[in-house]
C-alpha cells in the first residue's frame, strides 16, 4: 500500500510540475487566449491516458507498477479538471460567452478524440 501511495505521489508530482511549466510557458506566449494552457495540458493528457489504457489492454507495456505511476499518478497530476471549470466560469463572468461555450465545448468534444486516438494507438 505504501509503496502504491508513492508511485502515484511521484508520478502526480512530476504531472503537476510538467502541467505549470506547460501553462506558464504558453501564458508567456498567449496571455491574451487565457485558457489555451489549461486546454492544451488537458488534450495531451487526454491523448496519454488513452494512449496508456490501451497499452494496459493490450497488456503490451503497462504493468501495475507503471499503470500507477503513468495513469493514477501522472496523468492525475497533469490534467486539470477544476482549473478547466473555473476558467469557463471566468469566461461567463468576464461577459465572453461564446468564448466559454466554443472552450468548454472543444475540450470536451476533442478532450474525447484525442482519448480515443490515444486508446486506439495503444492497442495496436
Amino acid at each position: 500500500m505504501i509503496r502504491n501511495l508513492l508511485l502515484v505521489a511521484l508520478g502526480g508530482g512530476v504531472g503537476s510540475a510538467l502541467r505549470f511549466f506547460i501553462q506558464e510557458t504558453l501564458h508567456k506566449q498567449f496571455h491574451h487566449l487565457t485558457p489555451y494552457g489549461t486546454f492544451t495540458v488537458n488534450m495531451i493528457g487526454c491523448f496519454l491516458i488513452g494512449l496508456f489504457m490501451g497499452w494496459v489492454e493490450n497488456e503490451k507495456y503497462l504493468t501495475e507498477t507503471t499503470n500507477l505511476l503513468l495513469i493514477s499518478g501522472f496523468c492525475g497530476g497533469f490534467t486539470t479538471f477544476s482549473t478547466f471549470a473555473m476558467q469557463g466560469n471566468n469566461l461567463l463572468l468576464d461577459q465572453k460567452p461564446l468564448q466559454a461555450i466554443l472552450y468548454i465545448g472543444l475540450s470536451v468534444m476533442v478532450g474525447m478524440a484525442f482519448a480515443y486516438l490515444g486508446l486506439k494507438l495503444g492497442k495496436s
